[in-house]
């Protein structure tokens, strides 16, 4: 994973295809497939000592799960990945495997964890200057907050990642989390949701 696609051997570049067509199989929604050439390219990963290549694609192999509703094999997958990039020292790797921790956990309804999780991966998007991945992480922490009924923090949270969103100028999810920051604003003023959306709490 270091070297460029000239230089590969073949098997790492078998190993490159199936994880680049994996992905493609991910993205269809196609689960037994990429499933399947995830697993292939791990094997191959793994024998070839490319611990990038592990890392990433057992992050993939993490997402798949997730797709499928696997939850536990989704953090036990991701949890491998995080390791890996630890140890490395890889900041990104870390930074997106905490933050898909966090969705898993929030899928789960384990808000405290989803919770923890987020706030590691906001460090270290914070660390590398990453305002792009800030806004999501919090818009995440908005709706979790929300969820366990910190009303305050919601709105804090929601707040800081339109302001993330607005310096990126990604003006639609300005304007999804604005809906989200009045509606919090509106449950507190009237103290009924009714005639509104809640959080969807579709993860970012």
């Amino acid at each position: 994973m270091t070297t460029a696609d000239t230089d590969l051997s073949p098997d790492a570049a078998k190993a490159e295809a199936l994880h680049q067509s994996a992905l493609e199989a991910l993205s269809r929604k196609e689960i037994e497939t990429a499933r399947e050439g995830f697993a292939k390219a791990l094997g191959l990963f793994e024998a070839l000592g490319d611990d990038i290549g592990v890392a990433m694609t057992s992050h993939n192999l993490g997402l798949t799960c997730q797709e499928a509703g696997e939850l536990d094999d989704a953090r036990a997958w991701l949890e491998k990945s995080l390791a890996i990039s630890e140890r490395e020292e890889l900041d990104g790797g870390m930074t997106v495997t905490c933050h898909q921790l966090g969705v898993v956990a929030q899928l789960a309804e384990d808000h405290d964890a989803a919770m923890e999780w987020y706030i590691r991966a906001l460090a270290l998007e914070e660390k590398d200057g990453n305002v792009a991945g800030e806004a999501k992480t919090s818009h995440q922490l908005g709706i979790v907050s929300h969820l366990r009924g910190d009303l305050e923090a919601a709105k804090a949270w929601y707040a800081r990642s339109i302001d993330c969103f607005d310096k990126v100028g990604d003006e639609q999810s300005v304007a999804n989390t604005r809906k989200l920051l009045d509606f919090v604003t509106d449950y507190q003023r009237q103290g009924s949701h009714e005639g509104h959306e809640g959080p969807c709490g579709r993860p970012q």
